[in-house]
């Protein structure tokens, strides 16, 4: 059999599938020697005792796994790394490299933006040659998928660990208070904290972060008491672009402001600080009326600043 016969077997075994959620993503795959079939499986259903994923499945297959150096895989999704299963070994990634397969052949990446390209990377990284299905082949693929890719494109934030309208405590935190929640699918590098007064935004420096069990956490700084809004965003291209030059203003106005400080130092002025607190803010809020295009709020929570104590 050629290589596109071979893909089409495993788009045959996706179409198989039967998943109980539409998380769950219909993958066939085929593991193949000189152009024939030596292993073959599908995804489970989803439920417990069968949520094998497909290339696991394939791999047990094969009888005589001394053939497996020489063989070629033919998968119809990215295979999974470590980081999204709760037994790193078992993942397909890993799986691959331990059966010293040569060859890789997959539909689709992953659709999930936190995980796309990673099992790629993980297979290239560890010597083997990786392919992608031809256009027309990966259409059919994600025609078969169009809820799974739905899913898998909504990450689900949500804050969890304060309630709208609650009163926090920042002042013996430095300005700084930590807000957790949890997610449906991995958020990447393109998911940032911001807050919000009276129609002036703040990007906040610090970056989300993975914690157990499906959550995440960010800290946030309050530069003042009473009300504010804090809002989980993802931004593309443009919108990150905006908050890393609202980033790099801040840095320039922190290190001027560290540069008046040595000179006003032992001059004489009565009230430096008084002095320096009239220059303005450091990290002056962005006026906008709502978020700009290149930002997509994910969760958002209205929250009251506590005053410092007298």
């Amino acid at each position: 059999m050629t290589d596109e016969e071979l893909m089409k077997e495993a788009i045959s075994l996706a179409e198989h599938c039967k998943p109980i959620a539409d998380r769950i993503p219909k993958v066939g795959a085929v593991i193949a020697v000189d152009g024939i079939i030596v292993g073959k499986g599908q995804r489970g259903t989803g439920e417990s005792r069968d949520d094998d994923h497909a290339e696991k499945v394939a791999l047990k297959g094969v009888v005589d796994r001394k053939q497996l150096p020489r063989a070629t895989v033919y998968t119809t999704l990215e295979p999974c790394t470590p980081e999204v299963r709760s037994e790193p070994l078992d993942c397909c990634t890993e799986l691959i490299r331990q059966a010293e397969v040569k060859r890789v052949f997959i539909g689709i990446l992953d659709p999930n933006q936190g995980v796309r390209g990673k099992g790629l990377w993980e297979l290239q990284s560890r010597g083997i040659e990786v392919e992608l299905f031809p256009p027309e082949l990966a259409k059919k693929i994600r025609v078969l998928n169009d809820k799974f890719i739905r899913v898998q494109q909504t990450l689900g934030i949500r804050i969890t660990n304060v309630q709208p309208g609650q009163t926090i405590r920042t002042c013996d935190k430095g300005g700084v208070f930590e807000f957790e929640g949890t997610f449906l699918n991995p958020p990447g590098d393109d998911v940032f904290a911001l807050t919000n007064i009276g129609g002036q935004w703040w990007p906040q420096p610090y970056p989300l972060r993975l914690t157990a069990n499906d959550t995440w956490s960010v800290k946030v700084h309050f530069g003042g008491s009473g009300p504010h809004t804090v809002c989980i965003v993802r931004a593309n291209e443009l919108g990150a672009g905006l908050i890393r030059y609202y980033r790099k203003i801040g840095a320039l106005n922190r290190k001027a402001r560290d540069l008046v400080k040595e000179v006003i130092r032992g001059s004489g002025l009565e009230d430096e600080e008084a002095f320096l607190r009239s220059l303005g803010s450091v990290y002056p809020g962005i006026e906008m009326g709502k978020l700009p295009k290149g930002i997509e709020l994910l969760d958002q929570v209205n929250i009251l600043v506590e005053n410092p104590p007298k």
